[in-house]
This record gives C-alpha cells, structure tokens and sequence, in this order.
C-alpha cells in the first residue's frame, strides 16, 4: 500500500484541478482589477463561457435585456457569483472523472449543498467575508476524494459501495483501502498545488475537533451535516450529535431540528447557484 509521500509522486504532474480554477480561486475581492482578470481567465474556457452566458439569459437573470460577452456577464450576475459559478463549474468536471454515477451523487452533490449552505449560514450570522470564501471552499474540502478517485477510481467505487451498505464512516474505509483518509491527502494535495490558505485550513479543519476548528471551519463543518440530514450524502452515525455540538458553539438557536432542515433545504432549492449546478 502506498505512503502519502507516495501518491503525492504520482499526482504531481497531473492535472487533476485545471490550472484556469486555481488562478480564479486565488482572485482578490471584488475590484477593477479582479474583474478584468476573471474575464480574461473564463474568456478561455469556450464551455464554461457557453454555460455562463445560457444563465445570464435565462428567466431567472434576464432583465429583458440580453447579454453577449463575459463583461455583461459579470456585470449582470456579479463578481463573487461568477467566480462561485467558474468553481462549481470547473468542479464538477472534477467530480464527473471517470462517468461514475455513485461517486458523482455522494461527493458531488453532498459538496454542492455543503458550500451552498454554508453561504447561507455565514450571511444568517453577518459573517460577510466568510459568505464570499463559503462555496468554494465547501466545495474544495473534498479535494482529498477527487485525488484518491483518481489515483484508483476502480478501489474507490468500492469504498463507496461499502460505506453506502455498512455503518462505518467513510474516512475509516478510505483508510482501510488506501492507507490514507481524504483529509490527509486532500490538505496534502491543497498544499502541493499551492491553493489559497484559507482552503488549505478549511480542509484541516475536518480532522479537528469542533472546538478547535477555525470560524470558517465550523459554519463549512455544520453545513455538511445540514446536507446530510437533507439528503444530500449519506448520514453516518453521529450526524445529529455532530448537528447539536456545530450549533452550540456557533450560537444558533433551533427550537425545531425538522423545522430547520425542511426551511434549508427549500433554500438550498431555490438558490440561484444551486439551480445553476442542475445545468451542468
């Protein structure tokens, strides 16, 4: 079985996270400068520029007026929302490696709703710069799954296959099959590639205890279990302990669990990025 050092040999060369989506995530805050970068960066990618601009006309965007280029693009639907879209865009690619249907639907979607939630729980408690950072870093925390499915997409079917029908968690099997979890090598990954640090230490955070995990860490942390407990990715034991311990040291108060989840989820549902991910 290999070593961490090992795997990290082998996808060092590859281009498992398509350069384009490293530059945009690394972008600054919404400024002149970013705006023209990330237009000239999209402007690259035919499909992706294709998709953008199917949204922007669409019902849910359009004001009448239509729009023909990436500038009217961003203009229209706004910077942090372009640069969410190129993520989950240029992620599902990600997801997609391989046509396997299980992996897709229990990392892809359960991803998805996590950074989508997570935007909604850091605008619920005004955390307005975290809101920015939420997607894509919900989305990224899985990295580790998408190298591993790489490295051995024919094992990793299988670690799925068995945590679907057993109660052991998916990090145990991951162990088990590879000799490393998808935190381990997600962050190491993370690092390799030289991400933005903030989504180097939102996937440190997943090996942490709630308590020490950062801000940022514990809204992504408790989104998941929102998605979970949704439908969104398999519950594993513990998930409403999980639910209970986020939302204590968060400060949310929740009379009804059921209540909650069903008014998330509706949220989740009608959420613009949400209705983009159906597109893809």
């Amino acid at each position: 079985m290999a070593t961490l050092e090992e795997y990290l040999s082998q996808i060092k060369d590859l281009t498992i996270v398509p350069p384009v989506l490293l530059s945009v995530l690394s972008l600054d805050d919404d400024n002149e400068i970013s705006f023209g970068e990330l237009e000239k960066k999209v402007q690259s990618d035919q499909v992706l520029v294709a998709r953008l601009l199917k949204l922007a006309n669409s019902p849910f965007f359009s004001r009448g007026n239509p729009v023909a280029n990436m500038k009217q693009v961003i203009t229209r639907l706004g910077f942090k929302t372009v640069r969410s879209m190129v993520a989950m865009s240029m992620t599902d690619s990600l997801f997609s490696q391989g046509n396997y249907k299980k992996f897709r639907d229990e990392v892809w979607d359960h991803s998805v709703a996590k950074g989508i939630f997570a935007q909604i729980l850091c605008e619920e408690k005004k955390f307005k710069k975290e809101a920015e950072l939420a997607i894509t870093c919900g989305l990224m925390q899985d990295l580790g799954r998408i190298v591993l499915n790489t490295i051995d997409r024919k094992k990793y079917v299988e670690v799925l296959t068995e945590f679907q029908t057993s109660d052991v968690s998916l990090v145990s099997l991951e162990k088990k099959a590879f000799g490393v979890d998808s935190y381990e090598m997600g962050s190491a990954a993370a690092k390799l590639w030289k991400m933005p640090t903030i989504i180097i230490t939102s996937i440190d955070d997943l090996s942490k205890p709630v308590a020490e995990q950062s801000s940022l860490g514990q809204i992504i942390g408790f989104a998941g279990v929102i998605a979970k407990l949704t439908g969104h990715g398999k519950q594993e034991p513990g998930t409403l302990e999980k639910l209970e311990e986020y939302k204590t040291s968060l400060g949310f108060e929740i009379e009804d669990v059921k209540s909650y989840l069903a008014a998330k989820d509706e949220k989740l549902k009608t959420n613009e990025l949400y209705q983009f991910c159906s597109t893809l």
